[in-house]
């Protein structure tokens, strides 16, 4: 607490003074320094010391750790000090403001007209067009060395992303597997997908959220924590 001793308020002003004085004398030397630039330095520092003089030893022990920053912030104060801030934008907001009016939800039409619709506007696509490379049994079988019945197993237990090409036939993305087997963490990203179809196509598309990243990519370097925790907030807001 600063004391409000009459004696010791002018026991600090001297101090301010004395210092004033003295680094006006020592001013006077220096070149580039006119008569107003040298008064107001000298002022400057006898405010400055009078105030550094009534810290206690612990706050200027810590100044003393920070000197650095301290000469950064007291140089950004003269330098930006009685400079205008930008002026506001002031909007001119109406007291009244008419509701807009939309143009409805038309008129209703049955579940049929509505399928109806849909297939003049959807465009067909193959599903290699947006699955990528896709496999039968068979093939993984011959070509990766992937049993039968663990592909059967995987598919019961939703470790693997089973697609149907056409009416019955179960088809698997090839990019899945790794080592011969699904990567782990496809489970859990189908379980917030709710669909094998939505899952795959989250998986094998780039992700910003994971630096531009193939979930499933990330998912065969077993950073299934990182593909999950993405998959799980993409899908919450579905």
């Amino acid at each position: 607490m600063v004391s409000s001793n009459p004696r010791t308020e002018r026991l600090d002003r001297n101090i301010a003074d004395r210092v004033a004085t003295k680094v006006s004398n020592a001013l006077k030397t220096e070149k580039g320094f006119g008569p107003g630039s040298l008064a107001l330095s000298a002022l400057i520092a006898g405010e400055v010391a009078e105030v550094v003089a009534k810290l206690p030893a612990e706050r200027r022990q810590e100044l003393n750790a920070h000197s650095a920053e301290l000469k950064q912030r007291i140089r950004r104060v003269f330098e930006t000090f009685g400079r205008k801030r930008p002026a506001r934008i002031s909007l001119d907001v109406p007291e009244d403001i008419e509701p807009s009016k939309g143009e409805g939800l038309g008129a209703m039409v049955t579940s049929a007209q509505g399928q109806k619709g849909l297939a003049a506007i959807a465009v067909h696509r193959k599903l290699e067009d947006w699955a990528g490379r896709v496999a039968g049994a068979t093939e993984l079988n011959r070509e990766y060395g992937v049993a039968r019945s663990s592909l059967n197993r995987w598919q019961h237990e939703g470790d693997v992303i089973g697609l149907l090409k056409g009416t019955k036939k179960h088809v698997y993305p090839v990019e899945q597997f790794i080592d011969g087997r699904p990567a782990r963490g496809i489970r859990e990203i189908i379980q917030l997908a709710k669909s094998e179809r939505t899952a795959w196509l989250w998986m094998s598309q780039k992700n910003p959220v994971l630096g531009g990243r193939k979930p499933i990519d990330l998912l065969k370097q077993d950073r299934v924590g990182e593909v999950v925790d993405a998959a799980a907030a993409y899908f919450a807001a579905q």
